[in-house]
């Protein structure tokens, strides 16, 4: 189920590179695959699963994360689990 789309991001300045139907970096679960927060398609995945993960239903909380991912994340975050992992422990609603 798609909770969050390119037309909920906030921000514009995403690259949208073309990926293979099952990159895992837009695919699967999130796991060790790095991530690339410049990349709309990669913020749009990750938003989506764990939005669906944590049972979140409103594309605003999305939003906040894309925020946060966006503006806050810290540069040493670099795979799918770290992303989730901090931004976890980064949500405050």
């Amino acid at each position: 189920m798609i909770l969050f789309s390119r037309k909920n991001l906030h921000y514009s300045d995403y690259k949208w590179t073309a990926y293979v139907q099952h990159d895992p970096r837009v695919n699967g679960r999130p796991d060790t695959t790095q991530f690339n927060k410049e990349e709309g398609y990669e913020v749009v995945y990750l938003i989506n699963k764990l939005m669906a993960l944590w049972d979140y239903r409103f594309s605003n909380t999305g939003n906040k994360m894309e925020k946060l991912i966006h503006d806050k994340m810290p540069a040493d975050i670099i795979s799918q689990e770290e992303v989730q992992l901090w931004l976890k422990s980064n949500l405050k609603f």
